[in-house]
């Protein structure tokens, strides 16, 4: 990988979504549970750059990432104009956060809500789900209280993603221990989060997933800091893979990634605001990382989640659903990534919000993504000139050696005969001579 390799990715790098279209909202007012259609995948095709980089005395280097993203319709189902059923995240993110309020102040909200004809289930466009638009019920409740309970009149899942970035890295560069090499030392400015429960969630542990330690062990688990979700992903290794004529070591997500804490009990620090509020397995409540919306996450149509908040429409596949990383283990190198995550709504009864009052409680689920990328031709030729072919070379060396080493050995045998041979006639020349 060279440096404008790593500053500027050049392998094409894709977000693609899935939206879970609700089919029967009268239904699920009365109780009963959401039928959905899956409708994707939109792509976007996904630039990343680093700038702000600056290299540190301590063999570390900082950046920001900055990502943008275009919208690829050839890779696409439709238009980002398509529409489809959701919940109202931000009206039940409202009446999620004023549960703690007195009585009166919640249903004030609540008649406020109806006024604004705010209901449980809206059609929303795929651009203004993922990127943003002002809402009637973020943007009274800013007009009277400011950013103290939502930040802006606007909502949006990404919003605020395109042409930004995450946060600032601090990575180490490999110079004093290569076996630290793109391990995250600190994120904006922090070596841990102060999110969790526990100091063991709270760790900023691994690599931004890119690239990895060379010569990896592969019994040993991989972690790769996710700030999406604000916390450290674990991969474990899963099997041998060929990629290209490359073969490639997969880690993946293990299935307690999100279990309950009484399955994984390191899992107990991701339970908001402490163990008596865990969540079923399969579920990580991700509220605090989501300035307090009531988001769930979990992998795709719920893979590895307990039967219990499993729902007619999904259908939950390994290799569909699952995330990896194909790595090379001898450089480290990323050559096949997929990052798979499912988006999902805490859906409940909400005092002040009448809106709810006969719903089943379910994690409603709004959207799957899949952010994933290979190695290009390009990349693939460059890394077999530089890396494979060597290497290959190298296999033979201890063969070529051995083959020369016979070599010398049949010439010096020759030649010891031949020598035996030339002093025997000479010897024979001498005995004529004396004879006669």
């Amino acid at each position: 990988m060279t440096y404008d390799d790593w500053v500027s990715p050049s392998p094409p790098i894709y977000m693609q979504f899935w939206f879970w279209d609700l089919k029967n909202q009268a239904e699920v007012m009365q109780g009963d549970l959401p039928y959905f259609v899956e409708r994707g995948p939109y792509t976007y095709r996904e630039y990343r750059q680093k700038e702000n980089v600056v290299w540190n005395s301590n063999g570390t280097v900082s950046y920001i990432n900055k990502q943008s993203f275009v919208f690829d319709r050839s890779l696409s189902v439709g238009s980002e104009d398509d529409t489809f059923v959701t919940v109202n995240i931000p009206l039940l993110t409202v009446g999620t956060m004023i549960q703690n309020f007195p009585g009166i102040a919640k249903r004030l909200i609540g008649i406020l809500s109806q006024m604004l004809s705010d209901d449980l289930f809206l059609a929303l466009s795929v651009k203004d789900l993922l990127w943003g638009y002002e809402d009637a019920i973020f943007k009274l409740v800013y007009s009277l209280t400011g950013d103290t309970i939502v930040p802006s009149s606007d909502f949006g899942i990404f919003l605020d993603r395109n042409n930004s970035h995450d946060g600032v890295y601090t990575v180490f560069t490999g110079e004093t221990d290569i076996n630290k090499l793109n391990n995250i030392d600190m994120w904006n400015g922090e070596p841990n989060l102060t999110l969790w429960s526990t100091d063991e969630a709270n760790m900023i542990n691994g690599t931004d997933g890119t690239i990895n330690p060379p010569f990896a062990n592969i019994s040993e688990p991989q972690y790769v800091y996710s700030s999406d979700i604000c916390r450290t992903i674990m991969g474990t290794y899963e099997k041998d893979v060929s990629y290209r004529g490359i073969e490639l070591v997969r880690f993946v997500g293990p299935e307690y990634v999100f279990a309950n804490a009484t399955e994984y009990p390191p899992n107990a620090g991701f339970c908001t605001p402490n163990t008596d509020h865990c969540l079923p397995g399969g579920l990580m409540n991700a509220s605090v990382c989501q300035q307090g919306a009531p988001v769930v996450v979990s992998l795709p149509h719920f893979l590895y989640a307990d039967e219990s908040v499993m729902l007619p429409s999904m259908s939950p596949d390994k290799e569909m659903h699952q995330t990896f990383v194909d790595a090379d283990p001898i450089t480290g190198i990323t050559m096949r990534v997929a990052k798979r995550l499912q988006i999902n709504i805490h859906l409940q009864k909400l005092g002040g919000l009448d809106q709810t009052s006969k719903l089943q409680e379910v994690y409603f689920p709004v959207l799957w993504l899949n952010e994933s990328t290979q190695l290009d031709d390009a990349s693939i030729n460059e890394y077999k000139t530089t890396v494979q072919t060597p290497v290959e070379i190298t296999k033979y060396i201890p063969w070529i050696v051995g083959a020369i080493g016979i070599l010398l050995i049949v010439v010096s045998v020759v030649l010891l005969l031949k020598h035996r041979k030339k002093r025997n006639s000479n010897r024979e020349v001498q005995t004529s001579l004396l004879t006669d």
